[in-house]
């Protein structure tokens, strides 16, 4: 009789378990929260990281003594002497002060935060 008991209390565990397992997927599925369409999340992303020494607008900033300021991405001649994948090196390598983010971006990521860094592009002269 102990033994019924003890099956009883087990099945009704796996039971409850199942039930809290199957009820999170399905909040899951069901939240309606899309995927964070890209050009938002670089947005989002340039300004939480790279903003802090770039600016939000793009133009850099002051640096301490003895250190190079940050770039700044409005200089016409720094955007028409860099290749995208430089700027993905550099992302990913870091350069002087600025640190290396590895590979804490993905691909799409990474072609997002050029595409950021681009849009500080001035419009070229016009003869």
């Amino acid at each position: 009789m102990l033994e019924q008991g003890r099956s009883a209390v087990r099945g009704a565990s796996r039971a409850a378990g199942l039930f809290v397992l199957l009820g999170g997927a399905a909040a899951c599925q069901c939240s309606g929260a899309a995927p964070e369409p890209a050009a938002h999340r670089s947005e989002r992303t340039f300004n939480t990281l790279c903003g802090r020494c770039h600016g939000s607008d793009g133009k850099g900033g002051v640096a301490p003594e003895g250190v190079n300021a940050p770039r700044n991405f409005c200089d016409r001649t720094f955007q028409a002497s860099r290749t995208d994948d430089q700027l993905k090196q550099v992302i990913r390598m870091g350069k002087g002060a600025m640190p290396g983010f590895g590979n804490r971006f993905s691909d799409l990521d990474l072609q997002g935060l050029v595409a950021k860094i681009r849009s500080f592009d001035p419009a070229p002269e016009k003869p």
